[in-house]
């Protein structure tokens, strides 16, 4: 006998390739012998732990400012934290966003960080066509296609996505083209690392917006700026949102403090470090 499963259970029944990995890192990791260079984990070194245990007193001591800090809230989320993102993205003068512009878009706080949003995409939108990148996010793409999702890659080129090769496929698509549930980019590009460009990411709001208009429905462009705030390029462009140009209300840009709190640390071989397993 067998419980009855929707399709993503039983899609579920098999662990993902980075599920396997993370089990397998958690089950016999060798602290101080072995280096782990999967899954983007976080240097333990890095994470500020006295400033998280400062901040968590400062909460608990000001129900005030910090009311029902550790109770259920408002579905909206902390209105404190909220405030604070805006004045955070305002006051770092992310490409051309200002609070004229923040104030007219809602945030949505995930429970989980980006994650949790990246999440709640595939729940929430109907499953069709999802329209990203070639090298894609492959452990987004694969809990996505988990959900019945279909994935369209596109290969990049210098500036991220190539116009003419989503243009061929979006042509090849034909009638499918009613599928297209949306269209995802990771601004600096996991796995490749290629920076969107200015201009590229406009046009592909352009891409979005004329489909959307085509169809006469609402296609959402999804930009993950997970990157972004970790460039030091002096020679890169600043970014510029699209937000401020979007009449549709297709644009979403998802985005992390995360990787600033605790950045990555990557270890190569032959850095000198003896009797050591590589994990990958």
């Amino acid at each position: 006998m067998q419980i009855r499963l929707s399709k993503y259970g039983q899609a579920s029944t098999e662990p993902s390739p980075v599920s396997k990995l993370m089990a397998d890192f958690a089950h016999d990791f060798r602290d101080g012998v072995d280096i782990n260079l999967g899954v983007g984990y976080v240097n333990e070194k890095t994470i500020p732990v006295p400033g998280f245990m400062e901040a968590i007193q400062a909460v608990g001591c000001d129900g005030v400012k910090y009311r029902q800090a550790f109770n259920y809230g408002s579905p909206a989320g902390s209105a404190n934290l909220i405030a604070s993102i805006r004045r955070f993205l305002a006051s770092m003068r992310i490409g051309n966003l200002d609070e004229a512009t923040l104030a007219r878009k809602r945030v949505a706080v995930g429970a989980c960080g980006a994650t949790s949003i990246l999440d709640s995409l595939a729940e929430v939108l109907q499953p069709g066509i999802f329209v990203t990148s070639d090298p894609m996010y492959y452990i987004y793409a694969n809990a996505l296609e988990r959900r019945g999702f279909e994935i369209l890659a596109v290969p990049e080129d210098a500036e991220g996505i190539n116009l003419a090769a989503l243009d061929r496929k979006l042509r090849a698509l034909g009638a499918d083209a009613e599928r297209i549930s949306c269209f995802y980019v990771v601004t600096v590009n996991n796995p490749s690392s290629t920076m969107l460009s200015n201009k590229r990411r406009k046009a592909l709001y352009e891409v979005a917006a004329s489909l959307s208009r085509q169809q006469n429905r609402l296609i959402p462009i999804f930009y993950d700026l997970a990157y972004e705030l970790l460039l030091h390029d002096p020679e890169a462009e600043p970014f510029v949102s699209v937000l401020p140009e979007d009449d549709l209300g297709i644009v979403y840009e998802i985005g992390t403090l995360s990787k600033i709190l605790a950045p990555r640390r990557s270890i190569l071989p032959g850095d000198g470090r003896k009797d050591q397993r590589y994990r990958l």
